[in-house]
């Protein structure tokens, strides 16, 4: 137990004195005044004397005693109650906030897995409280779709959009290639995965976490700026994991294996995950894992936390001060 206001029952026990020593002298020449302005009474000894009487008197002075200790108790209970009275405990609270982008390969290869991806996060983004999502598209070259954004009716709508596109190949919703073809040659996966990372608020003002969802099959046709290599390790100075899924995870195909090897290497060295796509898994499952996982990872900051805890005091307040009204009413005060 503790007190945030520690000097209140200092300042209440100084009041308590200051108030005493006032009273008492106020009583003596209270007395003193009534001694000259009172009336003689002869023999009044006799009745002082009396058996019945010192046992009323007795009685009464018995009860005021207890009177005035439940009293002083009241006063410092109150006194403790204005200086809140707390409990202290760690707490290491959970903590969800994260930033997701999805970082999509929308070349020709790709669209039926980047469908499945944006299906499963508009579905995913109902529940989301507080998390930010975006979204980037990449071939030839890279294009925001959106910004990171934890307005949830916004995603889902973008998203199933996106969704349309890739189910029809550009027929409904919004065409996904747009812009995207503007450079030499394509699935130009460095450069797309650096433009993701990117994405992200800068490192010094953000502490939340930060992931990529990369969906790609790592086949590049083409020069780009950026190494996947390269790429990876900008995502791992900035802080960023990169969890990818590789639907061309073939095993036994030899150019396949690969591909898959580099991107699973440099995927790990970011702190995320490979995620072959085979027939025994799906997107939503794979997706739902990294979601586990990353939620897995983090914890709010251990923190000390003060809370009022003024319970019991309130209730042993309250009893003594029934308590004292009922002994008040008992002595006729």
């Amino acid at each position: 137990m503790g007190l945030m206001f520690w000097w209140v029952p200092f300042a209440a026990l100084a009041v308590a004195a200051i108030a005493a020593v006032v009273y008492v002298r106020w009583r003596r020449r209270d007395r003193e005044r009534l001694r000259r302005q009172g009336t003689p009474v002869a023999h009044s000894e006799r009745l002082t004397s009396l058996p019945a009487y010192r046992r009323l008197v007795g009685r009464y002075r018995a009860l005021l005693v207890v009177a005035l200790v439940g009293v002083i108790a009241l006063g410092g209970m109150s006194a403790l109650l204005a200086a809140r009275v707390s409990s202290v405990s760690v707490v290491e609270p959970e903590s969800y906030k994260r930033d997701v982008i999805l970082c999509l390969d929308v070349s020709g290869s790709m669209t039926e897995v980047d469908s499945k991806i944006a299906d499963t996060f508009a579905t995913l983004a109902k529940g989301l409280d507080g998390e930010r999502i975006g979204l980037y598209l990449f071939d030839s070259s890279s294009v925001q779709a959106f910004p990171l954004t934890d307005d949830y009716a916004y995603v889902q709508t973008q998203l199933q959009q996106y969704r349309d596109s890739f189910d029809s190949y550009g027929e409904n919703g919004t065409r996904y290639w747009s812009g995207t073809d503007l450079g030499k040659g394509a699935s130009l996966i460095g450069d797309g995965l650096a433009s993701c990372v990117l994405g992200f608020d800068d490192a010094d003002s953000n502490t939340r976490p930060k992931s990529i969802i990369l969906a790609t099959d790592n086949y590049v046709n083409g020069q780009a700026l950026l190494t996947l290599t390269q790429a990876g390790a900008l995502a791992k100075e900035k802080g960023v994991r990169v969890y990818a899924i590789n639907p061309a995870d073939f095993g036994t195909d030899q150019i396949a294996d690969q591909v898959a090897t580099e991107l699973k290497t440099t995927v790990d060295d970011t702190g995320g995950g490979y995620y072959a796509l085979d027939d025994a898994t799906t997107v939503s499952q794979i997706v739902s894992e990294i979601d586990a996982q990353e939620a897995g990872l983090f914890t709010g900051t251990r923190r000390l936390v003060v809370t009022d805890d003024p319970g019991p005091l309130t209730v042993a307040a309250l009893i003594v001060a029934l308590g004292g009204l009922l002994l008040l009413w008992r002595v006729r005060l």
